[in-house]
């Protein structure tokens, strides 16, 4: 079995942990290669240019990026810039969740300030691609070298042709499905079944391999009321290859479903994704903020009429007078400039995450409280990640923060009540057992 994605999006990778969670065990292909894919995933790029994993390697930082003599590079933990005389020549893109200042591609202007072309970075350090833009910004060209600097694999976004060097010989492709047929025949293995998570490239792919088999779409998407063309094509048992749906969302599910014939619902089926978390949810009252801004609304009123909870609040900055004045409150732990192993601690330690701070979020920290499956609470007009913190876990702020307070005091008087609002939070994230998906993947793989 293949897991074929065209990008690796929070999509994908939901999808990507569920099936290896379950020990699905499959070759999984990513079309576009970012450069920070999982160790194990397969790619065009890294195919045909044999790409190894160098010895002794390590992540570009942001002050190693190759510069002109007497450029400069300045830069803090959101961004950096290449400069020349003070003009700005360059900027340098950290890769988000990883270490700090990490690159990932470096943005480079002509002398007019335009975009002219991104040089892209591997988790290893290596240039492995430039992309080339027009001057009014329009994307018109990529091109993959090996690790030795030669170009492999140019793309021509103008036409939607590839041209590939491999083995000696050049290819030449009219469109991206034509090269990845071309790739996953070279790859020289199984083809009798895929998963997919999109009716686009992927499920072209699938419909011009000219094999038979069964494969599994993952629809991970809305349909707005309409179900989409392609999938009506996918199940309407005149294709060489046979299909079957899998809609992760209830809802989504029902409003397929609900305008398919017999025979198309029988191949339609409701599932969900299993989650891998750091710890298991304690039911404590130690509750975690992180914030670079000193806006928590209600933060005051919080912290006294819930005497019980102990509030723990990082920032990777140093904080203002607004927030060290909180200090003085035998509940509250301030952590001002806070360092990554004292970041992981607290994630370890509380089990309430509150989203209320204005601002950014820093430090992907929502998500990270979802992934150590702590209780999300959250502001409905601040909310910094509504896919992982449900709907009934949302409150409104102008109230004095009295309904938050309302639901923490609940939580604390009552395990079940604190059960019910983490529950809340796993149907919102469509979490299924992973007996019950293992026996649909078992089903719909024979």
């Amino acid at each position: 079995m293949i897991n074929l994605f065209e990008r690796f999006d929070l999509n994908a990778r939901t999808l990507y942990d569920t099936l290896r969670l379950s020990n699905h065990n499959a070759t999984t292909i990513v079309m576009e290669d970012d450069g920070f894919l999982p160790e194990g995933i397969v790619t065009p790029y890294q195919f045909f240019s044999n790409y190894r994993i160098p010895k002794q390697s390590k992540p570009l930082y942001f002050n190693e990026v190759d510069v002109p003599r007497f450029w400069e590079i300045e830069g803090n933990n959101d961004i950096a810039w290449v400069k020349d005389m003070g003009v700005k020549r360059a900027k340098i893109n950290y890769r988000p969740n990883l270490k700090p200042r990490i690159v990932s591609h470096v943005d480079w202007y002509d002398g007019e300030g335009r975009l002219q072309y991104v040089d892209h970075y591997t988790q290893h350090g290596v240039h492995f691609a430039q992309s080339v833009y027009d001057t009014s910004g329009k994307l018109i060209m990529r091109k993959y070298m090996d690790q030795q600097g030669r170009e492999v694999i140019y793309e021509n976004f103008i036409v939607q042709s590839i041209i590939l060097h491999w083995q000696g010989q050049s290819y030449h492709f009219n469109d991206k499905v034509n090269f990845v047929l071309f790739f996953i025949r070279a790859l020289n293995i199984d083809l009798s079944q895929f998963i997919i998570n999109s009716l686009g490239t992927p499920f072209a792919v699938l419909y011009y391999l000219d094999t038979n088999g069964h494969d599994i779409l993952f629809w991970q998407e809305a349909c707005q009321g309409h179900i989409p063309g392609n999938m009506t094509l996918m199940l309407s048992g005149k294709l060489k290859r046979q299909f079957d749906v899998v809609v992760p969302d209830y809802t989504e599910y029902e409003t397929l479903t609900q305008s398919m014939s017999i025979e198309e619902r029988e191949h339609v089926h409701n599932a969900g994704y299993i989650y891998d978390y750091k710890k298991v949810n304690g039911y404590s009252m130690d509750v975690l903020i992180m914030t670079n801004s000193d806006q928590i609304h209600n933060l005051g009123a919080i912290v006294e009429a819930c005497p019980f909870a102990t509030f723990h609040i990082g920032a990777v900055t140093e904080m203002s007078t607004n927030l060290t004045a909180f200090d003085t409150y035998s509940n509250v732990k301030l952590f001002p400039a806070i360092e990554r192993e004292t970041v992981k601690q607290l994630y370890q330690k509380c089990d309430i995450y509150l989203d209320i701070n204005e601002g950014g979020e820093i430090i992907n920290a929502v998500r990270m409280a979802f992934d150590y499956d702590m209780l999300i609470f959250a502001y409905n007009d601040i909310a910094h990640n509504i896919s992982v913190t449900a709907p009934e876990n949302l409150f409104t702020k102008t109230d004095g923060g009295v309904s938050l307070q309302t639901a923490l005091k609940d939580v604390q008087q009552k395990k079940r009540f604190f059960k019910v609002r983490h529950t809340y939070q796993k149907q919102h994230v469509q979490e299924i057992e992973v007996k019950r998906f293992k026996s649909l993947i078992s089903k719909l793989s024979n």
